[in-house]
This record gives C-alpha cells, structure tokens and sequence, in this order.
C-alpha cells in the first residue's frame, strides 16, 4: 500500500514540472522498483570523484528520459537526501532529480575536464556562475561525492526559475526544426535510436544523418548502413556526454572527431522540403564513415560502452574479405573486387533458384488439384509459372546484392533495376496467380448445388487482381521514394476531378456488394432487367453480363441494379404451362369427358408436374373448334428441361386423342357430307361415371407404354 501511495505521488509531482523551452522535454518519471536508499556496491564505487558522479547522474538521467525508468535509482543515488525526512524523501528524491538535470542540461560543459582528484571536501561546478548558480559536489564521510543539500538541492526551484527567465528572454527560432534543433538534441536522438538496436531504431537513427549524398530511392538502406557504421567509430572513439555538445541552435559547427581517415561533424542542414534547418551529421562525414569504421573497427570499445551494436551482414561479408582476402578489397571499374565476383555468383544462382521454385511450384499444384478432383487449366497455369519464375530470379538478386554493400551510384543502378523489375513480376505473378486461384475455386464451385459460388467465384478473382494491382502500384511508387499523400494532395482540382470521376465505380462496386447481399439472381438464371431479357452469364465488379437468347451480349452497370426492377425466371420454383387444345364440334360431351379426365390423369402422372394444382376444362365455343384449356405447372430447374417435360406432355395428350378418338380442330371451314351408312361414334360410354373412368384408363394405358412407343426422354 506504502508503495502504491509512493509511486502515486512521485507521478503526480513530475507531471506538472515544465520542461524548458528548446531543451529536452521533461517526460513523467515514475519511481523504481527498488528502495533509494538500496543501492549496489558497484555503482557506490562509481561516485569516488566529481567527474564519475556528475557522469553517473547525467548517463542515468538521460536513460530515465528515453524511457529506461530503471535508472532512476541511479540518479537518486547522486543526490545527498539524508538532510529530507524520511517520509517525504521517496517524492521529492525524483522531483529534485528532474529539476537538477534541466539546470544541468541547460548548460555546455566537458564532464572529462572534471577533476578526477581533489584536495578539498567540496567541488563547484563551473557553470551557472553568472546567474548565481551554485552546483555543489561534497565528498560525504563515506567516500562517496553526492550533490549538496544545503547549496545546492534545496535551492534547485531558485536557480530553476533563473534558468527558465533567461530562456523565455530568447524568442522561438522558428528557422530551425523543432525536433533537431541542436548538436545536443540530434545526438541524443541517434543515440536513443541506436540503442533500440533494431531495424526500426537505426532506421530513427539514420534520420540524424545528412543523407543528401544519396539518391532517394536507396537512402533509407544506405542511412541504416552509415549509421551503424558511425555508432561503431563513436564507441570506440570516446565516451558520449550529451551535456558536452551546445544545447543551442545558433553555434558553430561541433566537430565530434577529426581523423586521418574523415571527420565527424554535426552542422545545420538546410531541408529541402521547407526552409528550416536542421542539426545532423553532415555529408562529408556520411562520405567518409566507411575510411572511419575501417581505421577503428579492431579498438576496443571504450569505458563505459557494455555492448557492441550489431554489424550488417554486408559489412561483416567485407570485414571478412579484408581479412583473409585483401587483394579482392581493391577496386575495379567503380566496385571492389570482392563485389564484382559477388554479383557474379548472385546472378548465377538466382537463374538456379528460380527453375527451382517453378519446379516445386508446378508441381504442388498438380498435387493441389489433384486432391481435391479439380480438373486444372494448364494454360493459366503456365501463364503464372512465367511471371513467377521472373520474380524468384529478382527477388534473390535484390537479396543477395544487398550483401554486397555496393556504393551509392552502383545501388541505384543495380538495386533499384532489380526492385523494379521484381515488382513489375511480382504484380504480372500476382495477377495470373488470381486465375489459378480461380480456375481452383471454380472447380470447388461446380461439385456444389448450390449456384451462389458459381457468382461469388469469378468476382473475388476480379476483385483480388484488382487489389494486386493497386498494391503493386503502390509498392512500385514505395521503390522511387514517392511521398502517395504529397502527390494526392498535389493533385488539387484534378484530384477532385479524378474523385467526381471515380464515383461512378465507387457505385458500381456497391452494386456488386448489393448483388452479393440480397442475390436477387446466380450464373445461368433467366433474368428481366428492363429491356434486357436473356441468361446471367457473369457478375464483375463494375458490370454484370446478361447473354440473350438471340446470343448478344448486355453489359450492364453494377450500379443500375441497386434500384433496378429484375424479373428472375430462374428463381421460379414452377414453370407454368398453358395451351388450348382445339377439338372437332362433333365430339360428344361423354368423350370431352373422357378426353379431359385423360389429360388430368396424364398431369397426375407426369413425374414433373404439380399435383396439387392444375386445371383442364371445356373453355371456350371456338369458331371451328371446341377449346379445352390446360393448365398446369412442371418443377423443372432450367428451360431445356421445361421444354422437354412439355414435349412429353403434350405428345401424351396427342396420343391419348388417338386413343379416344378425339379429333382436333383446324380453323377451316369444311364442306362435310355425312354418309348415313358410315357409322358415327361408337361404343360410347354410357354415363359421365362411365366416361370418367374409361379417360383415365386409358391415359394410364399411355403413360405406362414403353419408351420405344413414342415417350420422349
């Protein structure tokens, strides 16, 4: 609970300190773990002189403040508390802390001209003289140098407050950048990133650097490079006292180290972008780290550096080469020996890794499709065994050459060539990969009843390829360092123009959604779209493709069918059927009676039609004929089975007319002499029971004959 309450309070005091304006930004400190008071013997041993302490407490403070809130105890380990009483000591320990590194860090000074030795109990520093600033190191009996209670820590808001009036005395430079605005705030910030020992912290790092001497589409590989290069010259060069470099924008060039082999320099750099200026390492010494890290790669790291950073495998691969095999150091035609052999076997065995990944590639297709019973389209298969094959030989060059830590010039050549040609590859595979994946899906959707797959299918292939597209663009666009938001923003009235003339896709594509949704029709359905009338042959993203029947094609907008009225046939669940049949006047009542019942029997039968609903009656007095409506309904899945289970209807009504001798009607007229002698319709039925029941004996006699007796399959 004592705890808690602690860490509470300390938090709360350091959040309402100001940091002051242009200097480091005080962040929120919240206490260690450990008990103040608890301390190693290694770091007492640290604080046997004003120089140690003062580089202790400014080292752990600065750890504190790129977020490392473990070294705090470090810090508090620098300051005399024994004077606060105890049960305030653990929140104003941090707050003093805070408040003495502002002072201190408003300051320029070299911690090394410190005394190592001293005569005397008691060390002033020598800065703040000027504004009556006392900073008091005391040698306490315990041997220790600790910061002075009565001189200078209980007056710490007093000197605080000077320091923050002589700096609110200077206005704002708004030439500078607000983020390297000083040698000391630019070397910080490298050493912050560097510390990361990541990809993203030396990339943060990097952005120190003057990296104008590179073309902009290799400076983010060269940046990492040089500044991995330049954090391993600086550990074993010296020591790194931030306090050391000017915490101004307006100072000299600071010149970190001078060599025989180049010169490290931290300057103002105008960006050419804007009128600012910013601190970072200049271009000269960006040119000459490789000369640098070569002269002081084999020292030792200095005191105080624990651990090495970690060397790129480029610049390993070198150190090798310079080791055991100087002579390929020596330069030939703008590269050294080493990387021209180097590009020689990259070369080689990229073709090499390519036939190899075509190989295994085709094959676990065959696998693929083979397991799951898909037939598999060679032609698209080939057509993404191309491209692929391009983009393994790229892609294993653009590895492999950057191992080879080529030169500026050489890696814009080479590098850039092949990151071109391997994304240009990479999209073509990308795209044919779209119809592999489809031709696989399609297959899938075919052993399903169900048609939605068959239109969902084809549009995720033409959405998918659309998105490759879009994302090879935008790598490509990534290659040439070009800023996507500055060039949107730069579009300006054509931006908007290109944005009114998208709008209508942006519709389209939210037809096809609404296509997905609500599936109003599949692939294959009968459809009415307005004046369309034909079969669903394909549904894309922006259009949907209707064949007619007299074999055109309508392409319609995916966008008209959000509001459109669409008439599917092929959604029916019965196809009706409906026709008069015409028979002679002469036919008497009892045989349309049998004639009739037949044809109920033959719909009763029919394996296609609906039995629960169908209707066959004497209709209408014709002027030659009698009219018998049939009408009825078949369950048939699509057209070409609707009209054959109708030509077998109907062909079975045509023979059950045989069979009753019923005549059909033609619209003519006929002069007809009737021949007393010819006898007329014989063994009629006596009554409409009669009638009934010999209809629908004999239509069961149709429908049971053979098939070889005229019943069409």
């Amino acid at each position: 609970m004592k705890n808690s309450f602690h860490a509470l309070l300390i938090f709360l005091l350091l959040l309402v300190s100001t940091p002051l304006p242009a200097q480091t930004s005080t962040v929120s400190i919240e206490p260690a773990t450990a008990a103040v008071a608890s301390i190693s013997a290694e770091t007492a041993q640290v604080m046997a002189n004003p120089r140690d302490t003062l580089r202790l407490f400014m080292t752990a403070m600065n750890e504190v403040k790129n977020g490392n809130l473990t070294s705090l105890d470090k810090a508090l380990a620098t300051l005399h508390l024994d004077e606060i009483p105890e049960t305030s000591r653990h929140s104003k320990g941090p707050e003093m802390a805070d408040q003495l590194f502002q002072i201190l860090n408003s300051f320029t000074f070299k911690i090394d001209a410190l005394p190592v030795e001293s005569d005397t109990r008691t060390y002033v520093l020598p800065v703040g003289r000027e504004k009556n600033i006392d900073i008091v190191l005391y040698r306490y009996d315990s041997g220790e140098w600790k910061f002075n209670y009565s001189r200078t820590l209980s007056r710490l808001e007093e000197y605080l407050a000077e320091i923050k009036k002589s700096a609110d005395a200077h206005l704002e430079d708004t030439t500078i950048d607000p983020v390297f605005f000083s040698p000391r705030e630019t070397m910080r910030l490298f050493m912050l990133g560097m510390a990361h020992n990541n990809a993203q912290g030396f990339a943060e790092a990097a952005n120190a650097l003057d990296l104008s001497v590179f073309e902009r589409t290799v400076r983010v590989e060269m940046g990492v490079e040089r500044a991995i290069m330049l954090k391993a010259v600086l550990d074993r060069h010296r020591f790194i006292d931030l306090v050391e470099f000017p915490n101004e924008a307006q100072v000299p060039p600071v010149v970190v180290l001078s060599h025989d082999s180049g010169r490290i320099i931290l300057e103002k750099v105008k960006n050419p972008d804007s009128s600012i200026e910013s601190w970072k390492f200049s271009a000269q010494t960006v040119k000459d780290l490789p000369k640098l890290y070569d002269a002081f790669k084999d020292r030792p790291l200095v005191e105080g550096i624990t651990s090495d950073i970690d060397i790129p495998l480029s610049v390993q691969i070198r150190d090798y080469m310079r080791i055991n095999f100087p002579a390929l150091l020596r330069e030939t035609i703008l590269l050294e020996n080493w990387q021209w052999l180097g590009i020689f076997c990259v070369v080689f065995l990229g073709l090499g890794f390519s036939r190899l990944i075509a190989h295994l590639l085709k094959n676990s297709i065959k696998i693929l499709f083979r397991r799951e019973e898909v037939m598999v389209d060679f032609e698209a298969q080939q057509r993404f065994i191309t491209p692929i094959s391009v983009t393994a030989t790229t892609l294993f060059w653009w590895g492999g050459l950057s191992l080879l830590g080529l030169p500026g010039q050489a890696r814009v050549i080479l590098v850039v060539s092949v990151k071109l040609i391997s994304a240009l590859a990479g999209v073509w595979a990308g795209y044919r990969m779209m119809d592999v994946i489809g031709n696989f899906l399609q297959g899938k959707a075919e052993k399903t009843a169900n048609k939605f797959d068959d239109l969902l299918v084809p549009l995720i292939t033409r959405a998918l390829k659309t998105m490759v597209i879009i994302f090879g663009l935008l790598f490509i666009a990534d290659i040439f360092a070009v800023d996507i938001n500055k060039l949107l923003a730069g579009l300006g009235l054509g931006g908007l123009a290109f944005a009114l003339a998208a709008k209508d896709t942006v519709s389209n594509i939210f037809g096809s959604l609404t296509i997905l949704i609500d599936r109003p029709f599949q692939i294959g359905d009968w459809v009415t779209i307005g004046s369309a009338d034909g079969t669903v042959e394909s549904v894309g993203v922006r259009s949907t493709r209707i064949r007619t029947f007299y074999n055109s094609l309508i392409t319609i907008p995916n966008a008209e069918l959000i509001n459109a009225h669409i008439d599917n046939y092929g959604a029916r669940q019965f196809r009706r059927i409906t026709t008069t049949v015409s028979i002679a006047y002469d036919t008497p009542p009892e045989k349309i009676d049998s004639f009739c019942e037949g044809i109920r029997e033959l719909i009763r039968k029919h394996p296609y039609t609906r039995k629960d609903f169908f209707i066959v009656s004497l209709n209408e007095f014709g002027a030659s004929a009698l009219g018998i409506m049939v009408y009825c309904f078949v369950k048939t899945p699509d057209w070409n089975t609707e009209l054959q289970e109708k030509h077998r209807l109907f062909t079975d009504i045509i023979r059950l007319a045989k069979v009753l001798k019923v005549e059909f009607a033609f619209p003519t007229q006929t002069l007809y002499l009737r021949n007393e002698e010819t006898p007329g319709h014989e063994n009629l039925p006596g009554d409409r029971k009669e009638a009934l029941e010999l209809g629908r004996r004999s239509a069961g006699e149709i429908v049971t004959l053979p098939a070889d007796k005229g019943i069409n399959k």
